[in-house]
Parts: structure tokens; sequence; C-alpha cells
């Protein structure tokens, strides 16, 4: 069985409303209510194209075009000359955090490559071990740290061997812990990363409904992940990592939290979904 588009979108519908939550209870501006509005309609639309075209695409042709470009995307910020972290690919006038935007769509193309033969297996690992490379550089342990889980749960399902799953946990377990060695100088946003906080701190009732956005989405993967596509309950693995992270204030809670990255992220994915298994 198949998971389809319209199934992934409805798994999103929760944290999208825990995320007008957030953003009215930190009584933001008009900017950001359009920006984060035109995130979720962009995100839609990605979606939308994406299965259109998706008899368009061969599975392996997409999944190693996707492990290289996010290779390259995510090597982008690091060519800038700002001692701030480089998390953020420029499009114009536009700013989007890289790893959000690009890992969910990562982690399935690599899954992809796991359930072949022994070489593709590799390309798949190496992958993976670059792109926490390049993330720890950023740096950004939290997506770091998520890779590591997701990674993990894609091996464990696969059922690989106790040589390959060594090849590739020990040194992301290395490079993660490098990541949070690092000093991250950004201040956490209450509607960004600190979501769970702004809502327990406004009541009760609002805490609940925004952790249970949260839980909504990754039930919901995992849930999906059963009937239909393996790899979705890597991605639930990852979100969880974050929103685990975003309690202390070091990452945006996906979704749920401001951000188009992270929203855009997610559509990119749905749109690949059929690109993925066709």
């Amino acid at each position: 069985m198949h998971t389809s588009p319209l199934s992934l979108l409805i798994v999103a519908a929760p944290p999208i409303i825990g995320s007008f939550i957030v953003l009215a209870l930190a009584a933001v501006g008009w900017g950001v209510w359009v920006t984060h509005l035109l995130a979720i309609f962009l995100a839609c639309c990605l979606a939308w194209a994406g299965s259109l075209m998706r008899m368009l695409g061969h599975r392996q042709i997409t999944a190693f075009s996707i492990a290289i470009l996010t290779l390259i995307s995510l090597a982008l910020p690091l060519l800038g000359d700002s001692s701030e972290p480089e998390r953020w690919i420029s499009i114009g006038p536009l700013r989007l955090y890289a790893a959000p935007l690009l890992l969910p769509s990562f982690i399935a193309a690599c899954s992809v490559f796991v359930r072949q033969d022994g070489k593709h297996q590799m390309i798949s690992l190496t992958a993976v071990l670059g792109a926490a490379f390049l993330l720890a550089l950023q740096p950004d342990a939290s997506q770091v740290l998520g890779l590591l889980v997701a990674a993990a749960v894609v091996v464990v399902q696969c059922r690989l061997s106790i040589f390959r799953l060594g090849i590739v946990v020990v040194p992301l377990v290395l490079v993660t812990l490098w990541a949070f060695s690092l000093p991250d100088p950004l201040a956490p946003v209450p509607h960004v990363e600190e979501v769970f906080a702004l809502g327990l701190g406004h009541s009760l009732f609002a805490g609940v409904a925004v952790i249970a956005s949260a839980i909504a989405l990754i039930v919901g993967l995992w849930m999906q992940s059963v009937s239909g596509s393996f790899w979705l309950s890597a991605v639930a693995a990852y979100y969880t990592v974050l929103f685990i992270c975003s309690t202390a204030g070091i990452t945006p809670a996906p979704l749920v939290g401001y951000g188009a990255g992270p929203i855009l992220g997610f559509g990119l994915m749905v749109g690949l979904l059929g690109w993925f298994e066709h």
C-alpha cells in the first residue's frame, strides 16, 4: 500500500494549526503572518506539482539527484565570510534555513538506496556522513543529531549487518559530539524555538494544544510508515529529535514554530513521494 500525498498533508494539518496558535500567542506582526501563510501555500504547491509529475521520475535517479543536491546545498552556506553560524541559503531577498528544507527528502532518498545492494548502501551511508559533517561545520548540532537518529532507524529497519551499522553510526556519533561542542551564539525566539514554553506560559490549555499538535505529526508519520513508505518512520524520528532539542531553545520546532524552511521542506518531501515510489 502506497502513501498518498493527501494523507501526508492531512498529517501536517495539526502542527500547522498549532503554529497558528503559537503566532497568535506571540502577537507577531502582519509581516510574519503573511510570510507564514505564503510558505504554507508554496508547500502545498510543491506537493501538488510533484505529485502531478511523479510519472516522469525514476526512483534511483531521483534519489541520487536529491542526495547530491542536498550535499551541495548544505555546503553553500559555508561559502560566506560571516562569523555567525552559516545555516541559510539566500535566494534573492529570501533566506531559507537549509537543513529542514532539505533533510526530510534527503532521508527519504538515502533510504531508497539502503534497500538496494551493497554498492548502493555504501553510497547512501557516505552521503549521510557527508551531510552530517557539513551540518557540523555550520554548526547545527540539533540537525546532526536528528540525522543520526533517522539513519539509525533506517539501518535497523533494513536489518543491515553490524559492520555496516558501525560504519555509519559510530562516525555519526563522533560528528554529533563534535557539533555539540561548538559554540552556538544564536538566541532562541519564543515563536520559533520556544513554542512549547510559550504555550505553557500562556495557559495549560494552550500548552497542551501546542504539544499535542507536535505529537500528532510524529504519530501520523509513524502510522503512515506502517502502512506505506517505510522511511517516514525515520522522518518521524528526525522531527522528534528537533522537537526535543527545541525545548532547550537550540533549534526551531518544525512546522509548529515560525519558519519557511521546515514548511517548504515538508511540502518538497510530499511532492517527491511519488518519485521515490515510482
